[in-house]
């Protein structure tokens, strides 16, 4: 049996928001919320998104706002209401003999991850899999594909060019232990790593880092400020911070610090559509020179939404220039489906 992302089959956002917060936490629900038009195909909920021949991207690829192109969208999609999932990706795995991503722990994803977003699956992995989708029998009349960026930003921007899918305000507040966002990135990681493992220690474990093999308290390497940005993730020059240790390692090894794809209904769409900011960046198809990361000047595909390891200037609906080489799998990067319907005669 192929398995889905939760069941929420044509329902409002507002019936999520029994939802109650876990650990350091809090998730605030949408003030209000649209009825979204979705459809179930093949195992993918998808949402109905309009089209938009006026659409303009929000800034340049250098963040410049106010200077981005034109990219019309001349026909209606849809888009995967969910990134797909580990879960998900098994299936096709299992079906295909496709590769598995190298966190997980031989042929399955590791305990407890079925619906977080499945990772370190490259752009033709990524579109192996809506190939896959095209073949299964309740699909006849789709096209499965992946979105450009030009989608991926019409979707999550919406109609009134939001920063965020929700607003143009993130929402997110820190007092310590708890932090309230409506997207995981990496403040999300560091609040539980703080409430949880503040007192004990990391070691450095990077070649090169200024304080190789030494431990500190992770209370003495990561603080979160009142708007939930986090000090001490990366410090590039010296490679300390948290991403250079022990417990990051332990992290990554089995897939990050992802959340299950349903967690955040407030970070949803005017559409419906969740995690478009954070959890992972997604693929699109559009080519790019980036102008942000370490693919820096390089010709690649646009990635859009940040992820669980990024910070909350890269977490946004409108945040451009970063991209990633189309053969590679990264611990950041996964994708969702868009798709097309056959016009009815």
């Amino acid at each position: 049996m192929r398995a889905t992302a939760p069941n929420i089959r044509r329902r409002t956002l507002l019936t999520l928001l029994g939802l109650t917060a876990a650990g350091t936490l809090v998730r605030p629900p949408r003030a209000a919320a649209a009825t979204a038009t979705t459809a179930t195909v093949a195992g993918q909920e998808l949402a109905a998104i309009a089209a938009n021949p006026s659409f303009v991207f929000a800034t340049d690829l250098p963040g410049t706002a106010g200077s981005g192109e034109a990219s019309p969208i001349g026909t209606a999609y849809w888009l995967g209401v969910y990134e797909v999932t580990n879960a998900q990706y098994l299936d096709f795995a299992t079906d295909t003999g496709h590769d598995t991503p190298d966190y997980w722990d031989g042929d399955t994803y590791p305990d407890g991850k079925a619906d977080h977003p499945v990772l370190a699956v490259s752009l033709d992995s990524a579109t192996a899999y809506c190939a896959w989708l095209d073949a299964q029998t309740d699909a006849d009349g789709w096209t499965f594909r992946l979105p450009t960026e030009a989608e991926w930003e019409n979707a999550a921007s919406g109609p009134d060019a939001l920063t965020y899918p929700w607003g143009d305000d993130s929402g997110t507040v820190y007092d310590a232990p708890t932090l309230t966002s409506n997207y995981n990135y990496n403040a999300v990681c560091a609040a539980y790593e703080l409430a949880e493992h503040g007192d004990e220690s990391a070691t450095y474990t990077a070649t090169g880092s200024d304080l190789y093999g030494q431990s500190f308290p992770l209370s003495e390497i990561l603080s979160i400020g009142s708007t939930g940005t986090v000090a001490g993730w990366n410090v590039t020059a010296s490679r300390t911070g948290f991403i250079y240790t022990d417990v990051y390692d332990a992290l990554t090894a089995t897939g990050g610090y992802t959340t299950p794809v349903a967690t955040y209904p407030g970070g949803a769409s005017t559409d419906g559509v969740v995690d478009l900011c954070g959890n992972c960046w997604e693929w699109t198809t559009s080519v790019i020179t980036a102008t942000h990361g370490g693919e820096m000047g390089q010709q690649v595909n646009a990635v859009r939404g940040g992820s669980w390891y990024a910070n909350l200037n890269s977490c946004t609906a409108v945040y451009r220039g970063e991209g990633r080489d189309s053969s590679g799998r990264y611990s950041t990067v996964g994708f969702r489906v868009a798709a097309t319907a056959q016009a009815s005669d």
